[in-house]
């Protein structure tokens, strides 16, 4: 006989379902249950996917690439007119000349960078004002929903600094021919993909 309730998030199942339509819970396997979970444990687990998985499209290099270029763009101005205002008056240091003490001015860029990626993203349903401009969005890979605040920090902590290089070499590297189109390491490790919003 079949489950009543899906025994991952509480979500009330179709007649013979082999898997859940809500978590994508795999049912197969699964013995038969009667009660759904107490409520206070679906509300804290039950995570219902934006997209259903046969009907995703993951964002491609070149709409991915756009979307970056833009948000430096965004980044660049915020830290210049931070560092205009609040920071060069102060300090001895002229953060405009690249050549000039980039050391002390590199944590400060990547700081900026990284909270602007993490923070929009986190609160703005996945998405930099670059990636609303290419109406794509960064989602859980397994939900296909909003991903949590800490896997986005881990996808976003290179993306401001040079090593953005190194991750792109090292995701396109392991990730080649990957039907998610993951192209960082990064995307890897925080369990997250980039789709494209119908």
């Amino acid at each position: 006989m079949s489950l009543k309730f899906c025994p991952k998030c509480g979500n009330k199942l179709k007649p013979e379902a082999s898997f859940c339509e809500t978590c994508g819970a795999d049912l197969k396997t699964r013995t038969k249950s009667s009660e759904p979970p107490s409520p206070k444990l679906t509300q804290q687990t039950v995570q219902k996917p934006n997209a259903k998985p046969e009907t995703v499209i993951y964002a491609d290099f070149l709409k991915r690439t756009i979307a970056i270029i833009f948000d430096s763009i965004i980044i660049g101005l915020i830290g210049s007119t931070f560092t205009w205002i609040l920071i060069n008056p102060w300090f001895p240091v002229n953060f405009f000349d690249p050549f000039e003490r980039w050391w002390f001015t590199f944590p400060f860029d990547w700081l900026i960078g990284f909270l602007y990626h993490w923070l929009l993203e986190t609160h703005n349903n996945g998405q930099t004002v670059g990636k609303m401009a290419m109406n794509i969005r960064t989602v859980d890979e397994k939900t296909l929903g909003q991903a949590n605040s800490g896997n986005l920090a881990i996808s976003n902590i290179f993306k401001s600094s040079p090593f953005l290089i190194l991750d792109l070499i090292i995701g396109m590297l392991k990730n080649s021919g990957d039907p998610k189109k993951r192209l960082r390491i990064m995307q890897n490790v925080s369990e997250t993909v980039v789709i494209f919003l119908r």
